[in-house]
C-alpha cells in the first residue's frame, strides 16, 4: 500500500508526521525536515493529524517569512503551533478524547451549530492548500458534518441512551441474552464515545465499528449478532427512534453485515445435521433410551414428534397441553411468566403425533396435573441463565455423544431432532406452508402472511385431501411397546421438588 505523503511509519507500526521545510526557510530554521510522532497506529487518525499539522506549519512558514532574519528554531515553530491550536478554539470542539493502552490518542468533534462551524473552519486553516495536497483527501466520514437542525424530540448522550435501552430490556430478556446485548452495546459506546450525541451518529460510524471488529478477528456470525442487537428488530437504534432520540427513517446500524455465498455454504455445512432413521432408532432404543432421566426422555420425544426447540419444550406449562376436540395439542406461546419465543411465527399450536399418545404422553401430563404441578418439566428452571431449554440440551447432547460415538463426525444435538422432523415431513410430501406452521417458520414470500389462513389442528395432524398428508404420516419405526414400559414413572413430591423414577423394561 502506498503511504501518503507527510506520513512515515516505524517498524512498530506507529505513524509520524514528516514535513519538508521550504527551501527558502531551511537556513533560517536550521534544518531541512521537521518530524513529529503522532502516537497512533491508525492510518486514518494519522491522516487527520497530518493534515492539521501541515496546515499549521504552512501558516507559520508564511509568518516566518515576514519576520526579521534572526535565527528561529523548530522548537519555536512547535511552540507557535501549540499556541495556534489553543487560539483557534479546537479544544472547544473536542467532544471525546481517549488514549488507548498503546498510546494512541483518538479525538471526536461535535459540530451542532454555526459557532461550531466557525471554530472548526478557523482551526482547519486551508490557506496553503498546496502544502498539504500531497497528503491525500481527508475521508469525509471522519468528521461529523454540521446539521441544520437535530430532528429529534430530545438530544441525549450515547451513554444515557445505552442505559435507557438496557433498562428497557431487563425485565423481558433472559439473563444470558441480556449479558450478550450489554456486552455489544458497551463495546459500541466505548468505540464511538459515551459523550457522543446519539442523533449525530451516522452510517459511516457504524461501518467503521464493524470494520474495527472485523480487523480484530471477529467472524461474520459474530458481526451479524452484534448487528442484530444494535440495528435489528428491537435493537438499540430502533429503541432510540421509538424514544425520540434518533431521527425516524434509516437505521444506521442495519444492512452492513451479510453472509457471502461461500459463508452461507460453509454455515450450512457446519450447522446441525438431521438424524437418519437408523440413528433415531438407536437413540430411542429402550436399552439406550433408559439411560436418560424420565423427564429428559419425554422432552426428547416431544422434540422428535413436534420439532419444538429445546427452549420451547423446557418452558411448557401443563396448561399448554390441551385437547381440541379429540386431538391432543401443545401450545407454544409467550403468555406465561418467563415464557419467550424466538420470533412471531414461533407462536403456534402443534397436534400430538399418535405415536406419542401411544407412549402415554397424555396420561403422563394428567398424572402431573393430579399432583398439583403447573410446569411440564420442573427440572428445567424457568428463569435459568441459559434458558429453560439448557438442561434438556445438555442431557440429550450427552446421550448423543454416548450412543453416537462411532458415527461419522458431525454437529448433532437436540436441535437435530427439529431438522429431522422437518426433513421427514418434506420427504412425506407435507406442503411447505403446513410444515412452516407446525415448526414455527416464516415463509419468505410476504403474501403467505397476508393472505393465507391458519391451518386447523386436524389439518396439521391429518392433512387435507387424499394427496396432502399431515404430521401423522410420519413414522420413525420405533419400538413403541418396550419404549412405553421404559417411560413408566412415579412422581413423589419431596420438599416441593419432583422426583421421577422409572421401572426397568420387563423381560419379554
Amino acid at each position: 500500500m502506498r503511504i501518503p505523503h507527510h506520513l512515515i511509519r516505524s517498524p512498530a507500526g506507529r505513524w509520524s508526521f514528516r514535513q519538508r521545510v521550504p527551501s527558502d526557510l531551511q537556513a533560517r530554521l536550521g534544518r531541512t525536515v521537521i518530524k513529529r510522532s503522532l502516537r497512533t497506529t491508525d492510518l486514518r487518525q494519522a491522516q487527520l493529524q497530518a493534515i492539521s499539522l501541515a496546515s499549521r506549519y504552512a501558516e507559520i512558514f508564511n509568518a516566518v517569512r515576514g519576520l526579521p532574519m534572526n535565527q528561529i528554531t523548530t522548537k519555536d515553530v512547535d511552540a507557535l503551533i501549540e499556541r495556534l491550536t489553543k487560539e483557534t478554539g479546537r479544544q472547544d470542539l473536542t467532544l471525546h478524547r481517549t488514549q488507548a493502552p498503546d498510546g494512541t490518542v483518538s479525538e471526536r468533534w461535535q459540530i451542532d451549530n454555526d459557532e461550531d462551524v466557525r471554530l472548526f473552519r478557523k482551526a482547519q486553516v486551508w490557506n496553503a492548500a498546496s502544502e498539504v495536497a500531497g497528503i491525500g483527501a481527508l475521508p469525509p466520514d471522519l468528521v461529523h458534518q454540521p446539521e441544520a437542525q437535530a430532528n429529534v424530540a430530545e438530544v441525549i448522550s450515547l451513554r444515557k441512551a445505552r442505559d435507557g435501552w438496557l433498562a428497557s430490556l431487563k425485565a423481558t430478556t433472559l439473563p444470558k441474552t441480556y449479558v450478550i446485548k450489554k456486552s455489544a452495546i458497551d463495546f459500541f459506546v466505548k468505540y464511538i464515545g459515551e459523550k457522543t450525541k446519539v442523533h449525530t451518529i451516522k452510517r459511516p460510524d457504524l461501518a467503521r465499528w464493524y470494520q474495527h471488529m472485523r480487523e480484530g478477528g471477529a467472524s461474520t456470525p459474530t458481526l451479524t449478532n452484534k448487528q442484530s442487537y444494535i440495528g435489528g428488530k428491537g435493537g438499540f437504534f430502533e429503541w432510540c427512534m421509538a424514544s425520540g432520540y434518533y431521527p425516524q427513517g434509516d437505521n444506521p446500524a442495519s444492512g452492513h453485515i451479510t453472509y457471502s455465498v461461500r459463508e452461507k455454504r460453509v454455515r450450512r455445512k457446519l450447522g446441525f445435521k438431521a438424524y437418519d432413521l437408523h440413528q433415531i432408532q438407536a437413540l430411542f432404543d429402550p436399552s439406550n433410551f433408559e439411560k436418560l432421566s424420565p423427564a429428559a426422555r419425554w422432552a426428547a420425544l416431544v422434540g422428535l414428534y413436534t420439532g419444538a426447540r429445546a427452549s420451547e419444550v423446557g418452558q411448557l406449562l401443563l396448561s399448554d397441553v390441551f385437547k381440541d376436540g379429540d386431538i391432543v395439542c401443545i401450545r407454544i406461546n409467550d403468555e406465561g411468566e418467563f415464557q419467550k419465543v424466538k420470533t412471531e411465527s414461533s407462536l403456534r399450536t402443534v397436534p400430538i403425533h399418535p405415536d406419542l399418545l401411544k407412549l402415554g404422553f397424555w396420561a403422563w401430563t394428567e398424572d402431573l396435573r393430579s399432583k398439583g404441578h403447573d410446569r411440564l418439566f420442573p427440572q428445567a428452571k424457568a428463569n435459568a441463565t441459559n434458558g429453560a431449554g439448557n438442561w434438556i440440551s445438555k442431557a440429550f447432547s450427552r446421550h448423543v455423544a454416548e450412543v453416537g460415538k462411532n458415527w461419522p463426525k458431525a454437529r448433532r444435538g437436540f436441535h437435530s431432532l427439529r431438522k429431522t422432523l422437518i426433513q421427514e415431513m418434506q420427504g412425506a410430501g407435507v406442503p411447505s406452508e403446513l410444515r412452516a406452521q407446525i415448526v414455527g417458520h416464516e415463509l419468505d414470500d410476504e403474501h403467505h402472511a397476508t393472505y393465507s389462513r391458519e391451518f386447523t389442528n386436524a389439518e396439521k395432524l391429518s392433512g387435507f385431501g387424499s394427496h396432502t398428508p399431515g404430521l401423522s404420516k410420519l413414522s420413525f419405526d420405533l419400538h413403541l411397546t418396550p419404549l412405553s414400559r421404559s417411560l413408566e414413572n412415579t412422581l413423589d413430591i419431596k420438599n416441593g421438588t419432583v422426583s421421577q423414577t422409572c421401572s426397568r423394561p420387563k423381560p419379554a
